[in-house]
């Protein structure tokens, strides 16, 4: 763990410029918030946000055994995957399908299908052109490094959990 050498003993003490230049947090939400408004430029025609495009495309993959396993790819919690999907049933895109037992799983209707043909349409549009843009090289890497970026916040996260629970 890491340890501050000395206390800030006021706000003098703070250098809020390299803060912003340096923190991980600051810079994925900067970098993220700009992402999805380049999707949702292409997203708009469609008629729908990007979070709601990755959601249909989730559903549409088919593969997430449960609503929980949607939640959990997104990265979202339960509670706000159920606000996410209520205005995708109304709009006639999505139903829910009971499994067995307490499990309801969303799934496609006819509608929602057509309308994930044109959202991996758009989407291959916004893909390219930030391909584009960065070359295979330079893709690969960001995503190279988002993953480590995700991968040590993990790490944290499970060492801050085991810490929590006594280290059990």
């Amino acid at each position: 763990m890491l340890y501050l050498q000395h206390m800030t003993r006021s706000l003098d003490d703070i250098d809020f410029t390299v803060m912003g230049r340096t923190c991980f947090g600051h810079t994925a939400r900067r970098t993220a918030n700009l992402l999805t408004r380049h999707y949702n430029r292409h997203m708009a025609p469609v008629g729908l946000e990007l979070t709601q495009a990755q959601l249909l495309a989730v559903i549409a993959d088919g593969s997430a055994p449960s609503a929980s396993a949607i939640a959990r790819y997104l990265g979202i919690d339960r509670s706000t995957l159920a606000r996410n999907l209520k205005p995708l049933e109304a709009a006639g895109l999505i139903r829910r399908c009971e499994t067995g037992g307490r499990t309801v799983l969303p799934v496609l209707t006819p509608v929602g299908e057509a309308k994930v043909i044109e959202i991996h349409e758009a989407w291959t549009r916004a893909q390219t052109e930030l391909s584009t843009l960065l070359g295979p090289e330079g893709a690969e890497a960001v995503r190279g490094h988002m993953s480590a970026l995700r991968k040590a916040v993990h790490i944290l996260e499970d060492e801050d959990k085991e810490a929590a629970s006594g280290g059990d």
